[in-house]
C-alpha cells in the first residue's frame, strides 16, 4: 500500500475514533452530571401528605396551608435553579419569569399579590398607584416595559404571556441540542394547551376576534391551524377539527360537555396530558433536565388543585369539588 494512502487512512480512522470518544464522553459526562443534579431533584418530595387532610380544613386553615405550600414551592424551585448544571441553568433561571408574570397579571387584574422575583413589596405598591397606561415607564429595564399597556386587559394579558414564551423558548435554545429538544417540545406543548383552551373560552362566550388572543408559535397546532379552529361556528365545531391533532382525546369529551355546558373537562383532561408528556419525557431522557421539568409542574399541579380546593369550598361548589379531588 502507497505510504500516502496509509497515512490518510490512518487520519480518517484517528478521526472517527475521536468523534466516536467524544461522543462516548458527552454521554458518560451528562450520565454523571444529570445524574447527581436529578439525585437532587429525587430528595424533594411533594408537600402534600395527605389529601383528606386537606379536605378538612375550613376556609382559615386552608388559606394558610395554600400561602404555606405557595412559599415552599418557589423556595425548592429556586433551589433547582441555582443547583442546575451549567448547561441547563439559563432554562432555569427564565423558567421562574412564569410565577413573576403572573405576579403582574394579578396587579393588572387588582388582585393583591405576594412579591416574587422583580416585583418587590415596594414595585408592587408603585404600580397599585400608578395608571395601567403609565407601566411602561415604571416597567423600565425589564422585558415588560417593551408591552403596550394601552389596550383592553385581556389583550395585555396575551402579549405578558407572549414575551414569556419568547424568553423561555429563547433559552432553551441556549441549551445543548438534546435538552434543547426535550424542553421545546414541552413548552411548545404548553403553549398549545393553553391556545386551544383560550379558542374554546372564545367560542362559548362569544368572544370575537380570536386570534388576537392566542400565541402563534405552538408544536402541534401551527398558526394555520389556529386561524381553522378560530373560524369554527362554536365549541363543538372546534373540537371536530382536532381530529388531525394530539389533541383528539378531547373528542371523547364532547357528549359530556354537551350535558354539563362547563369547560372545566377539557382543561383537566389537557393538563394531565401535559404532566403526561412531562413524565414521558422525563423517563425517555433521564439525563437531560426533563426530570427537574417534570417535578416542577407535578408541584405546579399540587399548588393548582389546592387553589381550586380553596375556591370550590369557598363558593360551596361540590361537583366542581369532586372533579378535583
Amino acid at each position: 500500500m502507497d505510504i500516502t494512502v496509509f497515512v490518510v487512512l490512518l487520519a480518517v480512522a484517528v478521526c472517527i475514533g475521536i468523534i466516536i470518544f467524544m461522543g462516548i464522553f458527552k454521554e458518560i459526562l451528562d450520565v454523571s452530571t444529570f445524574g447527581f443534579f436529578n439525585a437532587k431533584i429525587s430528595g424533594l418530595k411533594s408537600r402534600i401528605n395527605e389529601h383528606s387532610k386537606i379536605m378538612e380544613m375550613d376556609l382559615y386553615e386552608l388559606e394558610n396551608f395554600m400561602a404555606k405550600f405557595d412559599r415552599d414551592f418557589k423556595k425548592d424551585f429556586k433551589n433547582i435553579a441555582e443547583s442546575s448544571p451549567d448547561g441547563v441553568e439559563i432554562f432555569f433561571r427564565k423558567f421562574g419569569l412564569r410565577y413573576e408574570k403572573e405576579i403582574l397579571k394579578n396587579i393588572l387584574r387588582g388582585i393583591e399579590v405576594e412579591p416574587y422575583g422583580f416585583f418587590t413589596r415596594e414595585m408592587i405598591t408603585k404600580l397599585q398607584q400608578t395608571p395601567i397606561s403609565e407601566y411602561s415607564s415604571k416597567l423600565e429595564g425589564t422585558a415588560y416595559s417593551k408591552l403596550s399597556f394601552n389596550k383592553p386587559l385581556a389583550e395585555i394579558e396575551r402579549d405578558i404571556d407572549f414575551l414569556y414564551y419568547r424568553e423561555i423558548l429563547s433559552a432553551a435554545q441556549q441549551t445543548d441540542s438534546k435538552n434543547a429538544a426535550v424542553l421545546k417540545i414541552y413548552i411548545k406543548s404548553e403553549i398549545d394547551v393553553r391556545n386551544v383552551l383560550t379558542i374554546l373560552r372564545c367560542k362559548k362566550y362569544g368572544v370575537e376576534n380570536v386570534l388576537d388572543h392566542v400565541i402563534p408559535i405552538g408544536y402541534e397546532v401551527p398558526e394555520w391551524k389556529l386561524k381553522n379552529l378560530a373560524e369554527a361556528r362554536d365549541v363543538e365545531g372546534v373540537l371536530d377539527l382536532l381530529t388531525d391533532t394530539d389533541y383528539k382525546f378531547l373528542l371523547e369529551l364532547k357528549e359530556k360537555y354537551l350535558e354539563t355546558k362547563s369547560l372545566f373537562i377539557f382543561e383537566k383532561a389537557l393538563k394531565k396530558y401535559l404532566l403526561d408528556m412531562a413524565k414521558k419525557l422525563a423517563i425517555i431522557h433521564p439525563y437531560t433536565a426533563a426530570k427537574a421539568l417534570y417535578y416542577i409542574v407535578l408541584r405546579e399541579k399540587e399548588v393548582t388543585d389546592i387553589l381550586g380546593i380553596y375556591e370550590a369550598k369557598k363558593e360551596e361548589f361540590g361537583v366542581i369539588l369532586e372533579e378535583i379531588i
